[in-house]
């Protein structure tokens, strides 16, 4: 009734309005408290000093972390990828895409490219499992040690893929997250494209005034 009369419209305009938005999955009703604003379920650190895998953020913020191998593949870089981890155009990389989950919920789809002389025998079988973290397996079997990225995050839109894997409508707004991970030595490691739910991932930064 508030609302009705703070936007001057009918009490069903409302009503349908609502509605839509707990469809979208941005409100939630509580059967004996009203209809609520979702909060997000997953708090994303990013700045150039934060180069910690999902598994390990989501483990510290006392989530369970989910993950679905959707591909893997073997491929030639194409000019894009290549610049981005400086490397030669053709050099053979790993492509990674999975469907990342926190207590059950799908909030983000992640494509990893690396070079593949870095990971010489990286396979699917490696990231086939809920628990698998590709930041354990750099560390624990290549000895690689990340230590900062350089990021970027832009407004786009879910393909009809993308909405059916995240619980969205094709052509909803998207959080696309885009990263380059360099390890102890200065050398770019991973190429990051991350998709993310915008009613289930909140970005978060840290910056320190000297």
């Amino acid at each position: 009734r508030e609302l009705a009369e703070q936007l001057g419209v009918s009490r069903m305009t409302v009503r349908r309005a609502i509605e839509n938005l707990i469809q979208r999955g941005l409100l939630e009703r509580r059967s004996t408290s009203g209809t609520f604003v979702r909060q997000p379920q997953v708090y994303r650190r990013v700045g150039e000093d934060v180069a910690m895998g999902l598994t390990q953020m989501l483990r510290e913020e006392g989530a369970v972390a989910g993950s679905k191998l959707l591909g893997f593949e073997v491929m030639l870089a194409p000019l894009k990828i290549a610049e981005k981890l400086s490397i030669r155009i053709g050099v053979p990389i790993c492509v990674i895409r999975r469907l990342r989950t926190a207590n059950g919920k799908p909030f983000c789809i992640e494509t990893s490219y690396l070079p593949q002389d870095l990971v010489p025998d990286l396979c699917a079988e490696d990231l086939n499992t809920p628990q698998a973290s590709l930041y354990s397996l750099l560390a624990n079997r290549y000895g690689i040690r990340l230590v900062r990225n350089h990021e970027t995050l832009n407004l786009s839109y879910a393909t009809h893929e993308e909405a059916q894997l995240l619980e969205l409508k094709e052509g909803d707004p998207v959080l696309l997250l885009k990263s380059v991970v360099f390890d102890e030595h200065d050398r770019p490691v991973e190429y990051l494209k991350s998709v993310n739910h915008p009613g289930r991932v909140v970005f978060s930064s840290r910056s320190v005034f000297k």
